[in-house]
């Protein structure tokens, strides 16, 4: 996107923009800047994927913290801290500190993170007829890590979909193995 000089003069005068959308299988990527961190560009990737199951099924395992690592392939462990307040994600992708959280049951829920490359990941389950659409998104700073973090989100919403459906199925969340991501329960 070629931007002239008045295109970023008008930017600078507002609190947050998106400067340009780039599409790549599914994954909407918008680049944005904040005034707040001056200049630093904060970039965000969603990736969707459409499960069949309730939204409040999906809402449920995605916030029960002790189960996420049976099935999320990038989670390891959760520990909490600070009596509730905070927690610490062991992940495949470096230890991430949750410092706050911001849900609607059953619609989204935002985690914001501290001494992490992402700032912010959330879900949005939407019910389109029969079926969920599930939205991961996550927001962070160093572009080179873009790639990463897509192929990151890509696989723990696969992961996910075949967790519900292994559920869905009558399947003991106990038994469930989420190396096996490709394979369909």
């Amino acid at each position: 996107m070629k931007q002239t000089k008045e295109f970023k003069k008008r930017l600078n005068h507002h609190f947050f923009h998106s400067l340009t959308q780039m599409y790549k299988n599914d994954v909407d990527i918008k680049i944005m800047r904040t005034k707040s961190n001056k200049g630093k560009f904060k970039m965000r990737i969603d990736k969707k994927i459409e499960i069949d199951s309730t939204p409040k099924r999906i809402y449920d395992i995605v916030i029960d913290g002790e189960n996420t690592p049976r099935w999320n392939i990038a989670l390891d462990e959760v520990i909490e801290k600070e009596e509730g307040e905070k927690f610490l994600l062991k992940s495949t992708i470096g230890d991430i500190l949750i410092v706050d959280t911001d849900t609607e049951e059953n619609e989204y829920i935002t985690w914001h993170m501290e001494k992490s490359d992402m700032k912010s990941i959330g879900y949005i389950v939407e019910p389109k007829g029969d079926i969920t659409e599930v939205t991961i998104w996550t927001d962070f700073e160093n572009k080179k890590l873009r790639k990463g973090f897509e192929k990151t989100a890509e696989l723990v919403l696969k992961s996910l979909k075949n967790y519900v459906d292994f559920i869905e199925e009558g399947g003991d969340s106990e038994d469930f193995d989420k190396k096996q991501l490709m394979v369909s329960p």
